[in-house]
């Protein structure tokens, strides 16, 4: 019949003490059990059953079981990180807060007990870190590396702290450390990249860049989408200093490869997302003069002429979108631009007609194209022709569009379908239209300029 473990022990103490007390009669082959020997037997049969205990899920009983563990030998540093481990793991954050000093507590003992055991000090580091004590987490983090020099992961966790602390300096030399076990040194360049920005020493961030017009814009479009979500004071102006830093590289780019398209392109767009719009302008002009292709050209002339829009400036829109198509013909984009604004101004028809027929040549199930050729032929007073084409780009509509719906109720207006006019009308609406005249329309159930 198996025996309790109180038992047990109760029977090896009483052992003890006879054998202590010379009441034994016969003397055994062996030498008798002293009282460190039972308490070691004690601890351990006490610890693996704690460690059963928990490995079955049974936390209290774990817990019960280590700590008396740890009574009979309070130099364990086994039941030492075992019973933190406990704690730090308690489901309710009440508890999990008020052990928290004791888990630390015990954390410390098993590292000052064991110095060179790897999973003690990690254990220690992540804890601090949950108390958000990272100065102390990195200490430990950076004896880590210090005794376990392989342990690239934990390079990788320091380099990542250091860059939360906004100590660069200590993350490049950390990701130096790291590239050089794993070989992986080019595969951290964006990585040192970043630093580098952030430091300020922008010609060091240049020469990690593989691709500067790559790098360039997506920190650009990041940097600007940081900035629009940023919800408190503090968290604008450190977007804005980043946005700064961002146009400050663009000028360095330049500096190195003055033909590269995209130190204007992106600085032009940030300055106009800024207001200054006059600066806007001179950078795009400073491009065209130093890009090479027609295609970087074109992409200048595109996006000035897209920006005189916004100014409306439609003269100089004009001016740059035919100066757009002299270095690109065949820029789709740009003749339904073209063709659109042509049709709403309601000039130069049968040129806006050619440009769209183009397009649709190019992508003929175009819903934006396909509404733009059908608005031109309402505007040459062509009813039933637009109407086929508005069906058919409702059709091929991928998403709720207020302005295409909108043109299908006029175009059904002048083929003498009021009731279906205003239908459509409604859903403009419905889809959040910006027209100034549709709820008029909608008024007085009628088709108005």
């Amino acid at each position: 019949m198996k025996r309790g473990f109180s038992g047990l022990v109760g029977i090896l103490v009483a052992i003890a003490v006879t054998v202590s007390c010379g009441s034994l009669r016969h003397t055994s082959s062996s030498d008798p059990l002293s009282r460190t020997e039972v308490d070691g037997y004690a601890r351990d049969h006490l610890y693996m059953e704690g460690i059963k205990m928990y490995n079955q899920g049974h936390m209290d009983a774990a817990m019960d079981l280590m700590a008396r563990s740890l009574e009979y030998d309070t130099a364990s540093a086994a039941t030492c990180y075992s019973l933190a481990q406990y704690y730090m793991s308690l489901r309710d954050r009440s508890l999990l807060e008020k052990f928290s000093g004791t888990a630390q507590d015990l954390l410390l003992r098993a590292v000052l007990l064991e110095p060179d055991n790897y999973w003690y000090r990690r254990l220690l580091a992540m804890n601090y870190l949950r108390q958000n004590r990272q100065d102390e987490a990195i200490e430990q983090y950076e004896e880590i590396t210090r005794r376990f020099p392989g342990r690239t992961d934990v390079l990788i966790t320091l380099a990542g702290l250091y860059d939360d602390a906004g100590d660069y300096e200590k993350e490049l030399r950390v990701l130096k450390r790291y590239g050089t076990l794993e070989d992986v040194a080019d595969e951290l360049k964006f990585q040192r990249f970043v630093c580098y920005l952030q430091m300020g020493e922008l010609d060091s961030a240049y020469y990690e860049s593989d691709n500067p017009s790559e790098i360039i814009e997506l920190l650009m479009n990041t940097t600007r989408d940081m900035l629009e979500k940023a919800e408190t004071q503090m968290d604008r102006a450190r977007c804005r200093s980043l946005l700064d830093v961002s146009m400050s590289f663009c000028d360095v780019v330049s500096r190195h490869e003055p033909e590269l398209l995209a130190p204007y392109s992106q600085k032009s767009i940030a300055y106009f997302w800024m207001g200054q719009n006059q600066e806007a302008l001179d950078m795009l002009s400073k491009g065209l003069e130093h890009v090479k292709t027609d295609k970087d050209k074109a992409s200048l002339y595109n996006l000035r002429g897209d920006f005189h829009h916004t100014f409306g400036d439609p003269e100089k829109m004009y001016a740059d979108y035919d100066s757009t198509l002299i270095f690109d013909p065949d820029n789709i984009s740009v003749l339904n631009n073209y063709a659109y604004y042509l049709s709403v101004e309601n000039r130069d028809l049968k040129r806006a007609l050619e440009m769209s027929a183009r397009t649709l040549e190019a992508e003929p199930l175009n819903a934006t194209y396909l509404d733009t050729y059908a608005w031109i032929l309402f505007r040459m007073k062509r009813y039933n022709d637009a109407l086929g084409y508005m069906e058919k780009a409702l059709r091929y509509l991928d998403a709720d569009n207020p302005e295409i719906y909108e043109h299908y109720g006029d175009v059904l207006y002048m083929c003498g379908e009021k009731e279906k006019a205003l239908e459509n009308w409604h859903k403009a609406v419905q889809y959040n239209s910006s027209s100034k005249t549709l709820e008029q329309k909608i008024r007085q159930e009628r088709y108005l300029e």
